[in-house]
């Protein structure tokens, strides 16, 4: 197809159009380049002498060559006057020395967007904007428009401004920006999006179906997408997100940083988006500026009848713990979970050591809970709790944070948390943790919370809550009615911990996933680093901890029985090669890559029996 340009001085053909015809040799010229209407510039290669056949009529140009048309061929007004050509609109024909010949006049066809691609692989830093150049398949263009890959954009969560660029042999400036937490690679060859010679609606139009097209990337249209920080409304999830990660973000950049690492490990780009929205939605969630506690009545935690109040001094501690002592303090003050006291009622802090060797703030309440009548309320059996994820195929785990601290205290039960430091009396505002009836109490709080969503779509175990479901869809409606319950509520989570939309999950001291559940990595681990025991204390402590699995190692009783002696008070400590070879077949049974295949009730059972002289047990089989 040929173009008939009216504005044109000059006569042009592409260099790959004149490639595939027979021609005379290209003349070089002196002119090495001319001016676009635009400002631009096409450069020039020589010029040809053609013989352009209109009908049977035969008619020559002086054509020059170049490789920056986006047409075949410009015939301009050189050959327009040299050859009397009228254009007659009314019939839409050209027509040549007066009517001698004459050719159908046909719409300019619009010129189809092509990919820019990445030039070389680059590494663009977290927080920060780097330019870099792209490549097309035109050699030069001006005012060329650049529209970006979408799917690129929320597949590597980077954003790719449109913009108007400047083709030079073949390559255009771009810029990307990562937003991000996370150094981003792109590699070579990578499609950026689409550039187009043209910013009219119908090329705009083209260029938006094209974007549509690119692989794993669509667009639903919710009936009613908002933000829910300026209230803008928006037709469609990927116009809502880029407004939240790139417009609407700059109030909320920390709680976006917060949700951003949550969903980076989806890999299809619709489904992250869509997992995006949802938790940004409950953004609240995710606030960890303060612990503002929640919206449920105090928590009664401390009967103690009528006992006088106990009071204890406080202990004398060193410099580094008091340090840290003052700094804990502080930091509950300023959360509005202590509070100054004048109570009659004080129990000391002292400073204990974690697993990893840090110190941990905790109050000996161990005299007032000698005195506090138990809560009976029950916590989930584990057993019970790991079965129901039976048949699910993708997990969610929340992890509230400072679950316990979250909770309001019942005022009149406040003065009984009362704790002494070398500098003050303070007591809690919220449950605090070392009560003997928290965790009941906690629980109790906890399916309050969730309701009727227990047991159908989510288990808690005190502060950590899972969500299950068949797929993914299923579990985009789960996690949303669950963040719905604890934001309800005004409960933070602790995103650090918290695990979306996962093909397997650690929980509760087990690896969960579609094919049934096993130890976690870091458990077998300690008991296989376990050192062979030198008191009773010590093989007790291997076998409760190896006894927590008993139920993935097939005849644990007979097993277990030479060390099942060291759980009776006062048994004399004695170690023989009867015991050795216990600990070592406990800790080999529990290497072995056994999975436990969850219960499917649809199926018959078989009772097996796991016996010996000492003990008797059994399980069951499918």
């Amino acid at each position: 197809m040929i173009l008939v340009d009216t504005g044109a001085a000059i006569s042009l053909i592409h260099d790959n159009t004149l490639s595939t015809m027979r021609h005379k040799p290209i003349v070089s010229c002196s002119l090495n380049e001319v001016h676009t209407a635009n400002s631009g510039f096409i450069s020039l290669l020589g010029i040809v002498k053609l013989t352009v056949q209109i009908n049977h009529l035969d008619t020559q140009v002086d054509a020059y060559v170049t490789r920056d048309l986006i047409c075949p061929m410009i015939l301009g007004r050189d050959w327009i006057q040299q050859n009397y050509v009228n254009i007659n609109f009314c019939t839409n024909r050209i027509y040549l020395y007066n009517g001698l010949a004459s050719a159908p006049l046909l719409p300019i066809p619009r010129s189809e967007p092509v990919i820019m691609s990445l030039s070389d692989s680059i590494v663009i830093p977290p927080f920060h904007q780097q330019f870099f150049y792209g490549y097309v398949p035109i050699n030069s263009l001006n005012d060329a428009l650049f529209t970006p890959n979408i799917a690129l954009q929320h597949g590597r969560m980077v954003l790719l401004p449109h913009s108007l660029l400047h083709i030079r042999d073949n390559r255009g400036v771009i810029s990307i920006i990562n937003n991000t937490r996370h150094s981003k690679l792109i590699p070579r060859n990578t499609p950026l999006g689409f550039v187009s010679s043209s910013t009219t609606t119908a090329d705009l139009n083209v260029i938006t179906t094209a974007l549509m097209n690119f692989p794993d990337f669509s667009s639903s249209s919710p009936s009613s997408l908002s933000c829910n920080h300026c209230g803008v409304h928006f037709s469609t999830e990927l116009t809502l997100y880029d407004h939240l990660f790139y417009c609407c973000n700059k109030d909320f950049t920390c709680t976006t940083q917060n949700i951003t690492p949550l969903v980076q490990h989806i890999d299809d780009p619709v489904k992250r988006i869509k997992v995006y929205l949802m938790l940004h939605h409950y953004y609240q969630l995710f606030d960890d500026s303060c612990l503002q506690g929640i919206t449920c009545s105090p928590q009664c935690a401390i009967n103690t009848h009528s006992q006088a109040p106990l009071a204890e001094h406080p202990r004398r501690v060193s410099h580094l713990n008091r340090e840290i002592i003052n700094n804990e303090v502080k930091k509950l003050l300023a959360n509005g979970i202590i509070e100054p006291s004048n109570s009659p009622w004080a129990s000391p802090v002292v400073i204990v050591k974690k697993s990893d060797g840090s110190p941990r703030f905790c109050i000996d309440y161990r005299r007032l809970n000698s005195i506090t009548q138990k809560d009976v309320y029950p916590l989930p059996r584990i057993d019970d709790v790991i079965e129901r994820l039976n048949g699910s195929h993708i997990f969610s785990k929340l992890d509230l944070r400072s679950g316990y601290f979250q909770g309001p205290l019942a005022p009149d039960e406040r003065a009984k948390t009362a704790f002494t430091t070398p500098d003050g009396l303070w007591e809690f505002t919220r449950l605090p943790q070392g009560l003997k009836n928290s965790p009941s109490v906690f629980q109790r709080l906890m399916n309050q919370t969730l309701g009727s969503l227990r047991w159908d779509i989510c288990l808690a175990y005190l502060d950590d809550i899972v969500v299950y479901s068949p797929s993914f869809d299923r579990h985009l409606l789960d996690v949303k009615q669950v963040c719905q319950a604890l934001h309800a509520s005004n409960f933070k989570l602790n995103y650090n911990k918290c695990a979306f939309f996962q093909r397997e999950i650690s929980f509760l001291g087990h690896k969960v996933n579609a094919d049934g559940c096993s130890p976690t990595d870091d458990n077998i681990r300690s008991i296989v680093q376990f050192p062979t025991p030198q008191s009773s204390k010590a093989a007790h402590s291997f076998l409760q901890m190896v006894g927590f699995y008993r139920k993935f190692i097939s005849r644990f009783a007979q097993i277990s029985a030479p060390l099942n002696k060291f759980t009776c008070k006062g048994f004399p400590f004695i170690w023989t090669e009867t015991e050795q070879s216990a600990f070592n077949q406990l800790k080999d049974a529990i290497t072995s890559p056994a999975v436990l295949i969850l219960p499917d009730p649809s199926q018959p059972y078989i009772i097996r029996t796991d016996a010996s002289s000492s003990i008797a047990g059994y399980f069951f089989s499918a």
